[in-house]
């Protein structure tokens, strides 16, 4: 037997074994006295209801259990020890609280609580027990002598189904097994072996976390009496600073308290909820936790709590309050412990009280020398739009109270070591030592720095140290701020140190590079550049992007190219001659910086005809004068080469002295093109040749290679459009009229044949011709085909050969007689053609 206080009166009980045993019968007696009444079934209802549909984890009886052994350690000074033992067939559930009283056994056998919640206890030992059903239908229990059990299958049940066995209890003379008789033991045989892994899954989920708002249970232990394992979680204990250690099997986690001790007002109390479940009741506890690292730090994270975050002792299955800090308070929520009464007054006002709370600990954290730069990452919030938990409490009562204070007070820390509201301030993303160097430089004045960024006065920074959630919605500054700030650069760029102040920008930005991250089979990194911003200071004053801007790097030897200059710093923007002073060293790091991330144009000699003396040549400016147009062209083709644009179409000079367009010009003999056009030039119309006076000084046929590829490029053509065709029939025409009568061109008329003509007889004659610049077999289309069937002999298929140079004509009569020609498509090959002459 063992003893205890009574603590309803205080007077000390002691109970034999025998009153024990004769209380159960009793009990038993009660309830089957109600047998074959409306009692009996509504029992049966209820049970089922309550043991199936309130509980729906099959793991939530140890919650159950470790609750009731909470409230069974109220007011005893010796530490609670939770001990669960599990194997495939039973879980064995003990703990050394304040053992049964007939109270709870009665409570125990019936479907209500006998917890006093004005007294400080937490659960509901008759409610909660009956979620041990979801996983057995033969629980015992051994308590201060009592030895009893409800059992599904017991022989006196003619139908189990109609029988509230889950509220009969059974005598039990000898344990099942062996028992600690100083302890409350439960023994809750599994109904199937399934449940085992079930049941150690969920059991491995009772983290550390688990005891973050009990008081007297100090150490919860498991047994997998399978596997051999043990796991323990143990409340080490609080320090004077309100950080309680947890220890889950060597691994310590340290969690910072705020708990205060809450009157409930009138308006909550009248409340019929209250009335029916918290009478009496008029101060609760509330706490929230901080979870912290190994170093001490703050380390908020909505994981870092069991479920949803929210306690009421034991943390809640399905309430989530959106932080990331654990709430406790005494709330209102079904036996089942899954679900908040999200509109109960008790409730609200209990949320109210935890954002008050909330308001608290930041005060304290602006305090603490650390905590002070991490405490409003803690309080940024999940919001679950769409959600009860949400929209009914914890938004408007919570998260909603606590944004809008820290909105309101000065809960920044800032970098000068005082505080500020999030809308006056703005958050560095420089690295600090980058933004040290900015200052010392001078670029920036370390007062007006942030406004700078920032876009606004009277801005300041948050502290270095401090990290801010991005729900307060505080602006991130660096340089890419600066360079869009253009009233500030234009201020700087008509200063009288205006080049100094922009070159040491330059130089800043060349010093600490950013880079951007991209993914392409590996994650690499891209050198960011400046090209769309306008920073770049001008021979003006002016600013420009570095794309608008060249930097002249010319000779100044060069009369022309000094002349032209003069002439395109009156049209470009070139950059400011002081920015290229200093050292080499230096000159070179602007250099580099200025073309390579800002676009700056460099215009040297190359550049410098690509840009000026080119377009003064093209066809797209004004025709200019012979001198002008040899003296550029020669100048262009010395230094560009083939790197002339090839849409830049050139004026050429012609030999007959004139300037035409590249596409109506071809190579005269001086340039020895592969096709020599001038030779024989009489037989095509409106051709001019090159000028030779561009190869004043050319003496080798490199030269002569150069310039053809330059002019090529430049828009002038091998050979004349259409050429070899209009080649061809004026000089069949020419050739025919001298040997023939009434020789006319019908080529126009579409007869299959180009010419008519008549023999010195008076014979009708119809000529196709065709021209050739290489050998190669002849086709006739399907009309000259058909031409050459109906006309046979009078038929004749002209071919002009080796056209520019060395023209020779061939005359083939019908080609479309067998053995001529081959008529699959009439061809006429090589061989055919060539032996046949010109009379």
């Amino acid at each position: 037997m063992r003893s205890f206080i009574d603590g309803t009166n205080g007077v000390k009980a002691m109970v034999e074994n025998a009153d024990k045993k004769k209380i159960i019968d009793d009990i038993r007696k009660e309830i089957e006295a109600s047998k074959n009444t409306h009692i009996w079934s509504d029992y049966v209802n209820a049970l089922k209801l309550i043991s199936q549909v309130v509980f729906t984890r099959g793991s939530g009886f140890v919650l159950e259990l470790i609750q009731n052994a909470e409230d069974a350690g109220l007011g005893l000074e010796e530490p609670g020890v939770f001990e669960v033992k599990l194997r495939q067939d039973r879980v064995k559930v003990t703990h050394n609280g304040l053992p049964f009283r007939e109270n709870n056994v009665q409570a125990l056998c019936g479907i209500r609580s006998s917890k006093k919640p004005e007294r400080g206890t937490l659960g509901y030992l008759g409610i909660g027990f009956k979620s041990v059903f979801k996983v057995t239908d033969r629980p015992e229990i051994y308590s201060n002598g009592f030895h009893f059990k409800f059992d599904r299958n017991h022989k006196d049940w003619n139908n189990p189904s109609n029988t509230p066995w889950h509220v009969i209890p059974i005598w039990i003379d000898e344990p099942s097994e062996i028992i600690n008789e100083e302890r409350t033991t439960f023994i809750i045989p599994l109904r199937d072996e399934n449940c085992y892994s079930a049941l150690r899954k969920e059991i491995e989920k009772l983290t550390m976390e688990l005891y973050l708002f009990l008081r007297w249970l100090k150490k919860i232990e498991v047994h997998d009496e399978i596997t051999g394992e043990t796991w323990n979680v143990e409340n080490i204990g609080e320090s004077e600073e309100g950080v309680t250690t947890l220890r889950h099997d060597g691994q310590m986690q340290r969690f910072k308290f705020f708990r205060r001790i809450v009157e409930v007002p009138e308006e909550v109390k009248q409340d019929r909820l209250t009335q029916e479940y918290r009478a009496n009741v008029t101060k609760r506890e509330i706490a929230i936790a901080f979870a912290l690292d190994e170093e001490g730090n703050l380390a908020p994270s909505q994981a870092g709590a069991m479920y949803g975050g929210v306690y009421s002792f034991l943390p809640l299955g399905e309430a989530r309050s959106g932080a990331k800090f654990p709430i406790q308070a005494d709330f209102l929520v079904q036996p089942g412990r899954d679900a908040i009464n999200y509109e109960a007054k008790w409730n609200h006002w209990l949320v109210e009280e935890v954002a008050s709370l909330c308001k608290e600990a930041i005060d304290f954290f602006k305090k603490h020398e650390n905590w002070r730069y991490q405490f409003l990452q803690a309080f940024e919030f999940s919001k679950s739009k769409g959600f009860e938990s949400y929209e009914k409490l914890f938004g408007p009562k919570l998260i909603g109270p606590v944004e809008d204070f820290l909105i309101e007070d000065d809960c920044v820390p800032t970098s000068d070591g005082t505080w500020a509201k999030p809308k006056q301030v703005v958050q560095l993303t420089e690295d600090q030592s980058a933004y040290r160097n900015l200052i010392n430089m001078r670029i920036l004045d370390e007062n007006a720095s942030a406004s700078i960024m920032g876009g606004k006065p009277d801005l300041r920074f948050v502290h270095p140290e401090a990290t801010v959630p991005d729900s307060m919605g505080i602006k991130k500054v660096d340089r890419w701020d600066i360079l869009e700030n253009d009233s500030f650069l234009e201020n700087k760029g008509q200063t009288s140190d205006a080049a100094n102040w922009f070159r040491s920008f330059y130089l800043w930005l060349q010093k600490y590079p950013r880079y951007d991250k991209y993914f392409y089979y590996k994650w690499r990194e891209k050198l960011k550049t400046y090209h769309e911003y306008k920073f770049v200071l001008t021979s003006e004053g002016k600013l420009a992007k570095g794309g608008e801007v060249f930097l002249l790097d010319l000779p100044s030897s060069d009369s022309l190219i000094k002349e032209l200059a003069k002439e395109m710093q009156s049209t470009k923007s070139i950059l400011h001659p002081d920015i290229l002073t200093g050292s080499t060293e230096e000159q070179g790091k602007l250099r580099g910086f200025l073309t390579g991330l800002t676009g700056v144009q460099i215009f040297n000699t190359k550049t410098f005809r690509m840009k000026t003396l080119l377009p003064k040549i093209c066809v797209t400016s004004p025709k200019p004068s012979e001198d002008i147009l040899l003296k550029y062209t020669i100048y262009c083709q010395q230094i560009l080469g083939e790197e002339v644009c090839h849409d830049c179409e050139l004026w050429i000079l012609t030999k007959d002295g004139g300037i035409r367009t590249a596409k109506e010009v071809l190579f005269s003999t001086e340039f020895k093109p592969e096709q020599n056009w001038e030779t024989n030039q009489q037989y095509v119309s409106g051709v001019s040749f090159i000028s030779p006076k561009y190869l004043s000084d050319v003496t080798t046929e490199p030269q002569l290679v150069a310039w053809r590829s330059f002019f090529k490029l430049g828009g002038v053509k091998d050979a004349p459009d259409n050429g070899v065709e209009e080649f061809a029939m004026n000089y069949a025409l020419e050739k025919f009229r001298a040997k023939y009568k009434n020789v006319i061109a019908v080529d126009k008329r579409n007869f299959g044949y180009d010419l008519k003509a008549e023999t010195l007889k008076g014979e009708k004659i119809h000529i196709e011709v065709k021209g050739l610049s290489r050998d190669q077999d002849v086709e006739l289309t399907e009309n000259e085909t058909k031409a050459a069937d109906m006309h046979k002999d009078s038929f004749y298929l002209c071919v002009v050969s080796s056209i520019p140079e060395n023209p020779a004509m061939h005359l083939v009569q019908n080609p479309a007689a067998p053995g001529v020609g081959k008529k699959d498509k009439l061809t006429v090959e090589i061989n055919t053609w060539k032996t046949a002459g010109f009379p």
